[in-house]
């Protein structure tokens, strides 16, 4: 089928691909002929990696960048939202049936519709204890999405993730845990849980131990990370891996 035969051909471009923009032109380019009119790379905040804002490589229209800045919309975007809560493809007239919806967000789409860039899906991609990663398209002149071109998007969307991710590792830092750092499976449980908001007596009770028991795990683990509070052990916990945002907002 011509359509398989250029998707694939697409796929060994994308793959040779050396840099994120090269990549995002490559899939943008490809997309084109299935309806597409725009297209965007995105690695999602990932705490423990140092991740603290969305970085996004797109040929959307000038005016969304300088909305998006403006309105700090990384932290809120519904698109980038759902796709934390759920992996795989996604039809953007799908993203309340996948998160409840803000205020905020509820603009920021409508925002999207003024500048004809609410037609589109996203297909993301999670890894354990790494950064999501998402590709989107935009239907060109916010028509609606149909099942074909959609299909088409989920074969690019897969092969630009997997390069997309190949790029932007290599830029990650390399987070070592020292031997003092070192905490057992125990005090990673007991951080969770804290994670959660849970004070010692409900972590015992989940954990089946005192709660005199998880106070001295707390206690241990901050002499380990060197931190004075429990916001502070959690958030050096997530910084060190030992788990992730996913971990404790299932």
């Amino acid at each position: 089928m011509p359509e398989l035969d250029h998707v694939e051909r697409a796929s060994q471009a994308i793959e040779a691909a050396q840099t994120l923009e090269e990549l995002l032109e490559i899939t943008a380019h490809a997309a084109t002929p299935f309806g597409f009119a725009h297209a965007a790379l995105a690695r999602h905040v990932h705490v423990q990696s140092g991740l603290m804002e969305p970085e996004m490589v797109t040929n959307y229209p000038q005016a969304w960048h300088d909305l998006f800045a403006r309105r700090d919309y990384g932290l809120t975007s519904p698109v980038l939202a759902a796709c934390q809560r759920r992996g795989g493809a996604i039809r953007w007239e799908d993203l309340e049936t996948i998160i409840p919806l803000t205020r905020i967000q509820r603009e920021y789409l409508e925002e999207m519709r003024k500048l004809g860039l609410n037609s589109g899906c996203t297909i993301a991609g999670h890894m354990p204890d790494r950064p999501t990663i998402s590709v989107h398209f935009v239907v060109a002149g916010g028509e609606p999405l149909e099942a074909r071109p959609f299909m088409l998007a989920i074969l690019l969307g897969i092969a630009a993730g997997q390069q997309a991710r190949t790029l932007w590792q290599s830029q990650l830092p390399q987070v070592q845990v020292t031997q003092e750092e070192r905490l057992s499976p125990r005090q990673v449980d007991c951080i969770k849980l804290v994670a959660r908001g849970m004070t010692s007596w409900e972590i015992a009770a989940v954990l089946g131990i005192s709660d005199q028991t998880v106070s001295e795990y707390l206690t241990d683990a901050r002499r380990r990370l060197g931190v004075s509070n429990r916001a502070q052990l959690v958030l050096k916990s997530l910084k060190l891996g030992y788990f992730t945002l996913d971990d404790v907002t299932e």
